[in-house]
Formats: structure tokens, sequence, C-alpha cells
């Protein structure tokens, strides 16, 4: 089996992509519950007259607020200014592995070098290391998203694949 589409990187897919990778990790999910902590924390203290309480509003606003925005205007970067993601990548998935082309250049990945596969409301995520990976937009797949999610079931180790279907 094979199949081959054609994926253009957006800011909005690169950002929905950076969040879901630091949000699936320690450091995501700690910035989320020490945020929470102290607000809730600078909340509870309100009634106490305590002094300086308002920083921990402060930084707990900043837990919660600056890890989204600096993943945001990296996605505009990256984007934007990365030539890699200025046209379109043209990728072919078969039994041999994930090629992907553009121009001249191509890339090949085997099945073995994939570390893990995760689904997104809007992505497959193919990861080949441990912060790259293939973002395959499923609106830009279109009919060809269950024939990937296929592929990938049948070459990539079921330990390694977390697919929605």
């Amino acid at each position: 089996m094979k199949t081959e589409f054609d994926i253009k990187m957006t800011t909005a897919s690169m950002y929905r992509f950076l969040m879901y990778h630091a949000y699936h990790s320690f450091s995501g999910i700690f910035s989320i519950v020490a945020g929470a902590a102290l607000i809730f924390y600078y909340i509870w203290s309100l009634g106490k007259g305590g002094a300086n309480t308002w920083i921990y509003l402060l930084f707990g606003t900043l837990f919660l607020v600056y890890q989204p925005w600096t993943l945001y205007t990296g996605a505009v970067k990256q984007a934007k200014l990365n030539p890699v993601f200025k046209n379109p990548l043209h990728y072919t998935l078969s039994e041999e592995g994930i090629l992907a082309r553009q121009g001249e250049a191509e890339s090949n990945v085997a099945w073995t070098a994939v570390r893990k596969v995760r689904e997104t409301s809007d992505s497959i995520l193919i990861y080949t290391g441990p912060k790259n990976a293939c973002i395959l937009i499923k609106k830009q797949m279109g009919s060809q998203t269950e024939n990937v999610r296929e592929i990938l079931k049948k070459n990539v180790s079921p330990a390694l694949v977390k697919l929605k279907r």
C-alpha cells in the first residue's frame, strides 16, 4: 500500500503542534499546575490581609500565559521564516517508510526510525526524534487520511502508535 499527498505548513498548524508537544510533557503539565496553584493561593490569601500577595497572581499568570505566548511567536517564526515551510512538502508513505520531497531535496525515514505516532484533532504526528515530527494535517490529506492510518498501523510497532480510530 502506498499513499501520496502535499502538506503546506501554516502558522496555526505549527502552533497546535508546539502546544501539543509542550503540554504533553512534564514541564507543560507542571506550568499549568503551578500557575493554577499560585492564582488559587492569591485568591485564598486575599481575605487574610497578607502583604505582597499580588506577586502570586503575577507569577501564576506568567506561568499560564508566558509559555503559550512564546510557543505562538515561535510558530510564527518557524512557519514564515523557515525555508522548508515556504512551499508544500510532498509526502509518500509506503512499505519502505516516509519519503518527503520539496523541489530537488528529499528525505527518507525508515519505519524503524519512528519513535512514536500521535493523532490530534487536526493532525497526525510522526515523531522521528524527541522534538522532531512529520506534521500531517488531516484537512490537507483529505481522503488519504484513512490510508495513512492503515499504513502506520501496519508498519509501526503498535506500542508506538496512538491513533483516534
